[in-house]
């Protein structure tokens, strides 16, 4: 990460299970424009950067790591931990395919 100023600020929008794996998520309504590769994943991967969302998508996933540490016996990251998802809302829409719009991670666990 480069130089950070300012004040970062956030709440995580959902945290839900799925196939046994617990996932953040986040929603955005960045307006990237509508050129047809607005929302591609390069696009968005320089709007993660721009903003500090990926630092702040592993607070996010500290924070419920450690949650679930607390909460649930027998908790694994490795095992239990699916990633997050960041959704730019205006990016998203059937007929750009299920990529557009969305950035998925899950870091390893050193990480």
């Amino acid at each position: 990460f480069g130089k950070l100023t300012g004040y970062m600020r956030g709440y995580i929008d959902c945290v839900f299970t799925h196939a046994g794996r617990w996932y953040v998520v986040d929603y955005k309504s960045n307006d990237r424009g509508d050129a047809p590769g607005a929302y591609a994943p390069a696009a968005l991967a320089a709007e993660m950067a721009r903003h500090d969302y990926v630092l702040q998508y592993h607070l996010y996933i500290v924070a419920v790591h450690r949650y679930l540490r607390q909460r649930l016996r027998g908790y694994d990251y490795e095992r239990d931990f699916g990633g997050a998802f960041y959704l730019f809302v205006r990016g998203m829409h059937p007929t750009r395919g299920a990529a557009s719009g969305v950035v998925f991670d899950r870091p390893p666990a050193a990480s």
